[in-house]
């Protein structure tokens, strides 16, 4: 599916979990092919990060939608220096980080992209919290890396 209908609750729900289906691939293939174990286990919990994200959309009641709080979220803008890198099995835990880092900096800017596309309160606050959850998940790995790779001390 390569557009989404705002309009359909249904749809906008479908659209994201395979998104998120996506992801976990993603990372999975990336955790079943990196050398490193340290690395491995890293790639895995990005998978289980995604699959918590999937599941919490297949739960989701879209009547619940208002009572969901959106904390706000400090952006460290890490990724924003980095560029991008590419998976290789032998890569070094600040390429993983990175690696990760920009696939979640994608995935809040193209969430947050839909959400000012719908017009539909509920469509659009989905997208909302979607990119909410991006957002916290690329802070996440922001502070990783931050206290992992950029502490010189």
């Amino acid at each position: 599916m390569s557009s989404v209908s705002c309009s359909s609750m249904d749809d906008v729900l479908n659209f994201a979990i395979e998104k998120e289906e996506k992801a976990m691939e993603f990372y999975r293939s990336c955790a079943e092919r990196a050398k490193n174990s340290g690395i491995r286990k890293f790639f895995q919990e990005m998978v289980e990060e995604e699959t918590r994200h999937r599941d919490m959309l297949k739960d989701l009641n879209p009547s619940a939608l208002g009572d969901i709080r959106l904390e706000k979220v400090e952006d460290l803008k890490i990724s924003d220096y980095l560029i991008d890198v590419k998976f290789r099995e032998d890569l070094t835990y600040q390429e993983a980080l990175t690696l990760a880092m920009k696939k979640e900096e994608k995935a809040h800017a193209f969430y947050s992209s839909w959400k000012d596309k719908c017009m539909h309160e509920k469509t659009a606050r989905v997208f909302e919290v979607l990119a909410q959850e991006e957002l916290k998940h690329k802070r996440k790995i922001e502070t990783l890396y931050d206290e992992e790779i950029l502490t010189w001390d």
